[in-house]
């Protein structure tokens, strides 16, 4: 009788080595694993473009009408084997490295439930290779549900989905990816998570968000009541995308071991890394990378990043940043203005000086969120995974997709209608299948979605604004001047929204740059942003989580002619979007999690 009460009593080993306990104690791990590509091959630059102008056959650059930019055939096999760079224009080859790019996990336990995180410094990965990794995880125990897989959305690391080497060659498409580096990142993602749950101790978490618009003047433009040059910068924000409606929480979590020791200090933010611009030909994790190194000199551990709400185009490109240098020093200019404040000196935009400068802002705002934050525990811990199913109508996957470019899981499309009603409708080609997620750790609440989130998808709008009442509904409040939608055209003051939808114009109106109005979320009026009813202290979106599919946007804005093949003019996010109703298929899901969680 004893010999069986023991055997009953006996737990099953934590999988992975993980540690997990009953009760308060909070445990994490983390692990940092560097995913710089080898730089095999290079090309000379002859026009100074930073693209190849040239044959990928012809390594001496004769014979070719692309151009005759020459590459080291370094293999001799006659063909340039570049890396390409994911992000901006195709055809933009690394010749070398600037900085690292890794791939970054942490893992937390408390009263025997776990998450593991991983980021990585990609422009995106689609669901087959993260799936891979999973699976292997899952093979060994772990539950493949509480994997959070995201890109940092990086413009300057090596293509991870395919459209960056030579896709507009119709006849050939060129794929940007290296299966061997698509192989190295699915192991690593299990590594990753194998080493941090191998190493889990014992922390005290600390939390805290700070808002970037609170920072200070030099972040906000005239339109939002601040001082920096670009008129609609927003908490450090240049949305490219009328509505100007932003996400501009920097939110932080940071794990200390008993001794003090930092274990890992997370960040979530929304600001696309892509700072560093098309003028580059170096591997990069770009302004992430400079933040990482600013944190982990002040604390030790692990940083690791996971980006917030990136669409629409929550970015600092386009916009001014007060220059920061290397060492931490803010730049000033010695000319004081009206209100007595010193002006700074402005980094040079698309260079290494304002990657940096980004990097150490919001180093500093993650930093005073610390200092001022509060201890939380990680219970509960809860993940959920809700399936949707997303059409391919977007005519350049529907082009491309067959040829096999991407690495997106193209040959495991869904076609059945139950699943995917839009086959035989929108789609000849049926849906991609992928998920959104909710994910509690404590007082947080994250939304992980596939792509890149409109924020007001998550918050809804700026209704507190009276501006924003006057501009949403009203088409003769838009335009220049205007708050929220300033790119408005006049010529559009009389003009439906839905007769744009399928056009570029009416009449004088150009629809590529006009925007829905009123401007709502969604067709269905009882549709409510995705934290409406969520009560937690935190709340926080993970874009491009679990795959790579594009921006995330309202489907009653979505105009449904532009694409790649097109004059986009305010409407760039729609011509690399899947699918018009991609919006809606996300928030029903999360509004399914909504349900069976009851708020």
């Amino acid at each position: 009788m004893i010999l069986l009460s023991l055997l009953a009593c006996k737990h099953e080993p934590a999988p992975l080595g993980m540690t997990l306990e009953k009760g308060d104690q909070v445990y994490a791990g983390a692990a940092a694993i560097d995913l710089t590509p080898d730089i095999l091959e290079t090309f000379t630059d002859l026009n100074g473009n930073h693209d190849f102008d040239g044959c990928l056959d012809r390594p001496d650059g004769t014979d070719c009408t692309a151009g005759n930019e020459p590459f080291d055939d370094v293999d001799s096999d006659g063909w340039f084997d570049a890396t390409f760079i994911g992000g901006y224009g195709p055809m933009r080859p690394a010749n070398g490295v600037h900085d690292p790019i890794w791939a970054r996990c942490v893992v937390l336990s408390q009263d025997e439930q776990y998450v593991a995180f991983v980021g990585l410094d990609l422009v995106g990965l689609g669901w087959p290779r993260i799936h891979e990794a999973r699976d292997a995880l899952v093979a060994d125990g772990f539950d493949g549900s509480r994997l959070v897989v995201s890109s940092t959305h990086n413009h300057q690391g090596p293509d991870t989905m395919g459209l960056w080497g030579n896709p507009y060659d119709f006849a050939h498409p060129i794929s940007g990816t290296n299966p061997d580096f698509q192989q190295r990142v699915a192991d690593t993602i299990q590594q990753a998570v194998r080493e941090a749950a191998g190493n889990m101790q014992p922390v005290e978490l600390t939390v805290g968000a700070v808002n970037m618009r609170d920072r200070g003047p030099w972040f906000n433009g005239p339109a939002f009541g601040g001082k920096n040059p670009d008129s609609h910068m927003y908490g450090m924000i240049h949305d490219g995308r009328d509505p100007v409606v932003i996400s501009d929480q920097v939110l932080v979590v940071q794990g200390n071991a008993p001794d003090g020791a930092t274990v890992f200090t997370f960040t979530n933010w929304s600001g696309h890394p892509e700072v560093r611009g098309s003028g580059n030909n170096e591997i990069s994790s770009d302004w992430v990378g400079a933040m990482r190194t600013v944190l982990e000199a002040e604390y030790g551990g692990v940083a690791l990043h996971m980006p917030e709400s990136l669409g629409g185009m929550q970015s600092a490109l386009n916009g001014d940043l007060p220059r920061v240098t290397e060492s931490g020093e803010h730049v000033l200019s010695g000319v004081t203005d009206a209100d007595g404040d010193e002006v700074p000196v402005w980094a040079e935009q698309d260079s290494w000086d304002f990657v940096t400068s980004h990097g150490w802002h919001i180093a500093e705002a993650a930093m005073d969120a610390l200092a001022a934050g509060e201890t939380m525990k990680a219970a509960p811990i809860r993940v959920e995974v809700e399936p949707i199913y997303v059409p391919i109508e977007n005519i350049a996957y529907n082009l491309l997709g067959p040829s096999g470019i991407f690495d997106l899981g193209f040959d495991q499309l869904v076609t059945d209608p139950a699943l995917c009603p839009e086959v035989g409708v929108s789609t000849d080609s049926g849906c991609i299948p992928t998920q959104t997620s909710r994910v509690q750790v404590g007082p947080i609440q994250w939304l992980a979605v596939p792509g890149e989130l409109l924020p007001e998808l998550a918050y809804g709008f700026p209704e507190d604004d009276p501006q924003w009442t006057a501009e949403v509904g009203t088409l003769t409040n838009r335009g220049a001047g205007a708050r929220f939608f300033p790119q408005h055209p006049r010529t559009c003051d009389d003009v439906v929204y839905e007769d744009c939808i399928p056009t570029d114009a009416v009449d004088d109106c150009d629809c590529t740059h006009m925007h829905a109005s009123p401007y709502v979320l969604s067709y269905d009026a009882a549709q409510q942003p995705m934290f409406a009813a969520v009560d937690s202290p935190y709340k926080a979106v993970f874009s491009m989580a679990d795959n790579y599919m594009s921006y995330i946007i309202p489907e009653p804005d979505f105009n449904r002619h532009v694409s790649l093949l097109t004059d986009d003019g305010d409407h760039y996010e729609d011509t690399v979007s899947p699918a018009h109703n991609f919006g809606t298929k996300v928030l029903e899901g999360q509004a399914r999690i909504a349900a069976r969680w009851g708020n």
